[in-house]
């Protein structure tokens, strides 16, 4: 049975680490809202971790067993799905918000190309990543016909948006990745839901549409109808807390106070363990979100410069985590040491592995991520503004 321990001994030393003024070249010199990069962004990093920390669980049963399954152990077998969930509701409060805030009415160019441009680079760099292992476990051979490999490659291309299959004949290709690129789909489907969504977001009425579209959710996920049901309350709680904030309705109590609350959801939905993407999992989670929204940063942890740093750098720890299990678990020795049931040994690796993730997520954020964002910026920026001309120009 894992212990807990092991897990926040890992997260105090990769917060120890990324307060040295070495990793000031992550630092966002141009951030304003220090509400936001102290609570969610705060937040991030430790949700990328946790899930990574979840699937070296995972992984390590997979080497001794075969089979990527959840773990038995109750706290390990909800990090991952917790995380990934409350993404999700930092995703829908972060966009419904911008939303909210301009009654509806947004650059949508901008928008769609800076989420091309925020998505896609690291995407990019995973998938060659992903591919050089297919290859090497192929033996630089083609074991499929050309034109069917190639159309696996497209589905991959698609930045997320559509399910990765099996390349080249090698089982499983998506745990290369961990499997985490699934979450990128939903990703991609709120933001086309967002234009449409719009037309009911005007003047004060989108607080009503969040509202309505959370009952939905949760009325169709009870009823069992289509498990996207889940995932749209998901994005929902994250809407509907932001259409409060839009409209000026905080909570107002110290930090101290939110954190406790804070905590206390964040412990109900622990200690009722009713699986993966439920409504036993989820609306503790919602309580939890709704509480750090509102100031909780769990006694400073999310307001501390490392975790701003870590938030800052968390999607390249997300998708990148996999290469930890498929190259550095996946091999002939280090598959000796972590199936020798030495519980201290596998701790060891698995930290070092998360301090080997951070690091090259930072690398990755520094060289490719934040500057193809601020690209995404200035050239959704671009189209925009000549989009604009020519609507005048035909419009006269």
């Amino acid at each position: 049975m894992d212990q807990p321990l092991a897990y926040f001994l890992i997260f105090a030393a990769v917060t120890a680490l990324f307060t040295l003024p070495f990793w000031r070249f992550i630092d966002d010199r141009n951030a304003t809202d220090r509400q936001r990069v102290g609570s969610l962004d705060g937040m991030r990093g430790y949700l990328a971790l946790s899930v990574m920390l979840h699937h070296a669980v995972v992984a390590r049963n997979w080497l001794q067993t075969g089979d990527w399954t959840l773990p038995s152990d109750p706290f390990y077998s909800q990090l991952g799905s917790m995380a990934v969930s409350l993404f999700f509701m930092i995703t829908g409060y972060l966009f419904w918000g911008k939303l909210a805030a301009k009654g509806g009415r947004l650059n949508w160019i901008a928008l769609y190309v800076g989420r091309l441009f925020r998505i896609g680079p690291v995407y990019l760099l995973a998938f060659a990543g992903l591919l050089l292992v297919v290859m090497a476990r192929s033996q630089w051979q083609l074991h499929e016909p050309a034109q069917v490999v190639a159309l696996e490659l497209a589905r991959w291309l698609t930045l997320g948006l559509l399910p990765g299959p099996d390349i080249n004949g090698v089982a499983h290709t998506t745990l290369i990745l961990a499997g985490v690129v699934w979450s990128l789909s939903f990703e991609w489907m709120f933001y086309i839901a967002l234009f449409p969504l719009s037309l009911a977001a005007r003047r004060h009425w989108h607080l009503v549409t969040a509202c309505v579209l959370l009952f939905v959710a949760v009325f169709e996920s009870v009823r069992g109808t289509h498990a996207i049901w889940h995932f749209v309350l998901l994005f929902a709680v994250g809407m509907v807390t932001s259409s409060l904030h839009t409209l000026g309705w905080r909570l107002k109590a110290r930090d101290s106070v939110l954190s406790v609350a804070a905590l206390a959801a964040l412990v109900a939905g622990l200690a009722i363990h009713s699986g993966p993407y439920t409504l036993g999992q989820s609306l503790p989670l919602a309580v939890f979100f709704f509480f750090v929204c509102n100031g909780a940063s769990l006694f400073g942890l999310f307001r501390l410069r490392s975790a701003v740093r870590l938030g800052h750098v968390s999607y390249s720890i997300y998708l990148l985590q996999g290469f930890v299990f498929s190259v550095g678990f996946d091999n002939g020795w280090m598959r000796g040491v972590l199936t020798s049931g030495n519980a201290l040994s596998f701790w060891l690796v698995s930290g070092a592995g998360a301090i080997i993730l951070a690091t090259v997520a930072s690398v990755v954020y520094a060289l490719v991520e934040r500057p193809c964002i601020e690209l995404g910026r200035r050239v959704g920026g671009g189209l925009s503004v000549r989009s604009s001309k020519l609507l005048t120009t035909f419009g006269t």
